[in-house]
């Protein structure tokens, strides 16, 4: 499986999955916190159930995005320092092969809804695009080639990521994870790679917050 395909099989993937949308009470107390700009009201059943669908599928997908993240982001590392073309290319196809190894049958058995909000995340964290990715790994024809064929299909394979606006709701969710107030679906590292990425990720972002 070819790096890019990972990632179109997020969102071409024909699979169905289902999900009890319970209101919860609590969460009116969650609006006034996390979203304070807006009026919403535990009788805002409409709303209450869009906030607990972004939660679910927030949770589903955090871990998946975290490490996927974390590896492309050090692929993204190790490439801008290789400039020999053949080295790339052999660099590339030990990529494609660590990604497989690491979620395999996972990602392909994963909703269309689910693969969407775990591309906005991944952009989140990379600033990639699944055109980005395309594009960059099998060149610009083959990119337009499967975003025409995701446009047929609804979709969209440049779709970015609006934290205060469309996506506003998912970013309130991972910044619940990220402060410790709401649990997810963790995923532990199958490969050596995932796990030397997350690592790698982990000391940058310490970094990161020292010089801030």
């Amino acid at each position: 499986m070819k790096l890019t395909f990972l990632f179109l099989s997020l969102i071409l993937s024909s699979c169905v999955f289902c999900q009890n949308l319970d209101i919860e009470e609590k969460d009116s107390l969650l609006f006034e916190q996390y979203l304070p700009d807006l009026e919403i009201t535990v009788s805002n059943a409409d709303f209450v159930k869009k906030w607990n669908r972004t939660k679910f599928y927030v949770k589903s997908v955090y871990d998946y995005a975290r490490i996927a993240s974390a590896m492309l982001t050090s692929y993204e590392d190790t490439l801008s320092k290789i400039e020999n073309k053949f080295a790339k290319k052999r660099y590339l196809s030990k990529c494609n092969k660590s990604l497989k190894k690491e979620f395999g049958n996972e990602i392909k058995e994963m909703s269309i809804t689910r693969g969407v909000y775990l591309m906005k995340m991944i952009y989140r964290n990379t600033g990639l695009t699944a055109y980005d990715i395309i594009q960059k790994y099998r060149g610009g024809g083959t990119a337009f080639w499967f975003q025409t064929l995701c446009l047929i299909s609804g979709q969209n394979l440049k779709r970015t990521y609006f934290p205060d606006d469309e996506d506003l709701l998912i970013e309130r969710a991972i910044g619940l994870i990220d402060s410790g107030k709401m649990v997810f679906y963790k995923r532990v590292p199958i490969t050596d790679e995932a796990r030397k990425a997350l690592k790698k990720a982990k000391k940058k972002k310490k970094r990161k917050k020292k010089k801030n």
